[in-house]
């Protein structure tokens, strides 16, 4: 039974920001806002995955990186699959195990979701294209959103989440994750582009219940992020103490460009009547100690050019060690970053400069936050007193104009970069058993890249019921190092080397590349690749620029394809066999001879064209007898061959390596014009008959355990 976890229930239950903005209960908007004790925290963490009761739900504006909180699972999935056994040894048991669980990503609806990291690796790029196979279904958080199919049916009664954006994944492979879910971490847009400040506190503050508006100018950043269970406050505090807002009667935020009221010398009470007959309080300047102000400025926030990572920039006015720390949960570049800490130190240093302004009556219109313009300069409004028919301001020096921050530069964090990956060429070879294996049952290899700089991986699904379904039969973890024939290879004499002949190719890639090897390293199994349908190896690989390289001292018809050394083209396909790379595929035994189709479902392949495949088994096969000889002796004739062995292509100790075959057996086969004129099977490798005059063909294939005959050599 799958399981529905209830975390959210706690926040969901004050409204969508509940658990962010607190419960905003009280007298007043002022308490409501900023009312109650609060300390200073740090940045919320958006890229840790939790599962956790009553987790709070993040509130996003604009774009940003978010993990969520796992809210629904079901049991993890188990795949058992067997190979082996009987006379080819012991058998073997393998698993695969798959999840399918939903994260809820933020409050509110979004337009989308961009970018998907799995354990820090990007798992899905800025164009929707899976790096990882893996199936999303994305709930955007509308109000009227209908319930996952797939909770619904493990369920049977189950939430919709209306309201909450959330994504869920159905049979996530996880052996790339350890057999365990990874943490997810999320692009998620909920505007698309980048959105003014003041637009996106307004809108957040409306989510909560509290009205505000905003007055001036307010810098445009990429995303505003709450993630933690705190009050609203706590979100708008340092964002206004960093752009140099203000808040103005709890209702209104003043950014720092608004409009200057002048005020001429005529206007200004030097002198007022105090009550209770007191002398009157004069216009007053005062400038704070140079100690009261810090010496450097540091803003960190999450960087939209390093994966959201947390940035870091200072801004400093002089040596010391009295540095101001603010956290912003804002999105934001590092120039961006750079400003608002150079424009808070200018702030910080003229806003020593303090001042207190008595006014008459008719000046009740001004408050906090407002800017007014006195012969000496521009002056912000901090504080009004109202008394006897007299307004008290208390003011600090404004900067006219702030300066331009020095460049900036974010750092280097190690990031995946998203770049098209283009779609994959999926070559499937049905080859003779390579180095180091014995297959008791059909086998291909599958190799796999993309021309694209950001091709890193690709799955391969299978049909074997003629594209009415497919599965997921095996996963390209890297890419193989593959192309095409630019010339024709002419035929030479097998299992020799051909000193004369050499082939052009070209690679796939720009980031493929080829290598010379000494000829004892190619006779120890360097540089082996299949061209068309032969297995060969070569020494040299020279290049010749645009992905091209002539390949020359070659080894021909390796590994029982001598049949193949014929027929090349250009335009064939060119492999390099690196088992490390390549991906083998077991089929069961009674799907020799069926036709399959194969499909990549890499980042850039979407619908992508099935490779039809006919199941040779050339890996369990034996191989062609090689060397015959025919002799004719008074009235016989005798013909003689050597065994082909697929247990082993080396001569280590000088004798005859096993056949890899059950028992010694052969076919042979007499044909004259007219037709068959005898033949048998035959436990040794020779077979006598009559003589016969006349032009005869003869061929002979051996007969193995386990499938069926080698390809026949014949004998004109």
């Amino acid at each position: 039974m799958a399981t529905l976890i209830l975390g959210v229930v706690g926040r969901v239950i004050l409204g969508p920001v509940g658990g962010i903005i607190g419960s905003f209960v009280g007298a007043g908007v002022d308490r409501r806002l900023f009312g109650g004790r609060r300390t200073a925290g740090r940045q919320a963490t958006p890229e840790i995955q939790a599962a956790s009761y009553g987790e709070p739900i993040p509130v996003v504006r604009g774009r940003m990186r978010v993990s969520g909180n796992l809210i629904w699972a079901a049991p993890v999935r188990e795949t058992v699959s067997r190979s082996g056994g009987g006379k080819r040894g012991p058998a073997t048991t393998s698993y695969a195990y798959s999840a399918s669980f939903a994260v809820l990503l933020c409050a509110g609806a979004i337009s989308g979701v961009g970018r998907v990291w799995a354990d820090g690796k990007l798992m899905r790029d800025a164009a929707g294209q899976w790096i990882m196979p893996a199936t999303m279904r994305v709930h955007l958080g509308s109000e009227r959103q209908s319930v996952d199919p797939l909770i619904a049916a493990a369920e049977g009664v189950a939430p919709a989440f209306r309201g909450i954006a959330y994504a869920v994944f159905e049979d996530l492979p996880l052996a790339e994750f350890g057999n365990r879910l990874p943490n997810l971490s999320f692009e998620v847009l909920a505007d698309d582009g980048p959105i003014g400040l003041g637009e996106a506190l307004t809108d957040l503050a409306a989510s909560a219940g509290v009205t505000l508006e905003t007055q001036g100018a307010m810098p445009a950043v990429t995303g505003v992020y709450a993630g933690s269970a705190a009050p609203l406050a706590d979100v708008l505090a340092p964002i206004l103490r960093t752009t140099g807002a203000t808040m103005a009667r709890g209702t209104r935020i003043i950014g720092s460009g608004a409009v200057v009221v002048p005020l001429t010398p005529g206007g200004l009470l030097h002198s007022a009547p105090a009550a209770a007959g007191r002398a009157g309080a004069r216009d007053r300047q005062r400038r704070a100690a140079a100690s009261a102000t810090p010496d450097v400025i540091e803003i960190s926030y999450y960087d939209a050019d390093r994966d959201y990572h947390p940035g870091l920039q200072r801004a400093r006015l002089r040596g010391g060690d009295r540095v101001e720390a603010t956290g912003l949960p804002l999105v934001l570049d590092a120039a961006a970053a750079k400003q608002l800490a150079t424009d808070m130190l200018v702030r910080a240093a003229i806003g020593g400069q303090q001042r207190t302004l008595r006014l008459p009556w008719r000046f009740l219109g001004l408050q906090p936050g407002d800017s007014i313009g006195l012969p000496d300069g521009v002056w912000r409004v901090t504080e009004c007193r109202f008394e006897a028919f007299v307004l008290t301001l208390e003011l600090v020096r404004a900067a006219a104009a702030l300066p331009a921050a020095p460049p900036s530069d974010g750092g280097r964090v190690l990031v995946h970069e998203d770049v098209p990956a283009g779609p994959t060429t999926l070559a499937v070879l049905d080859l003779p058993p390579l180095p180091g294996e014995l297959p008791d049952r059909p086998r291909l290899w599958l190799a796999g890249a993309g021309s694209g700089a950001g091709w890193r991986r690709a799955g391969v699904a299978i049909s074997l019921d003629d594209g009415a379904s497919f599965d997921l039969a095996a996963t390209l973890s890297a890419p193989a190092i593959m192309g095409a024939a630019l010339t024709t290879l002419p035929a030479a004499p097998p299992a020799s080397w051909d000193p004369i002949s050499s082939v052009e190719v070209e690679l796939l890639a720009p980031a493929m590349w080829l290598e010379s090897r000494s000829r004892d390293a190619v006779l120890a199994g360097a540089n082996m690749a299949v061209l068309g349908d032969e297995i060969l190896q070569f020494e040299t690989a020279l290049p010749l620029g645009g992905r091209r390289f002539r390949l020359s001292g070659l080894l021909r018809g390796r590994r029982g394809t001598e049949w193949a050394v014929g027929g090349h083209a250009a335009g064939e396909r060119f492999v390099l066999l690196d088992p490390g790379v390549l991906v083998p595929l077991a089929l069961p035994l009674e799907q020799a001879g069926a036709r399959l189709l194969l499909r990549p479902l890499g980042t850039g392949d979407g619908e992508a064209a099935a490779i039809p495949v006919v199941l040779g088994s050339e890996a369990v096969r034996p191989l062609a007898p090689v060397h015959v000889r025919a002799v004719r002796t008074g009235g016989e004739l005798q013909f003689d061959w050597i065994a082909q062995s697929r247990a082993g292509f080396g001569w280590p100790d000088l004798t005859d390596v096993p056949l890899g075959e059950a028992a010694p057996a052969w076919r042979v086969s007499l044909r004259d014009a007219a037709g068959t004129v005898d033949g048998g099977d035959v436990v040794i490798p020779m077979w006598r008959c009559a003589n016969r005059a006349g032009p005869l063909w003869f061929d002979v294939a051996q007969i193995g355990a386990t499938l069926g005959r080698s390809a026949s050599l014949f004998l004109p």
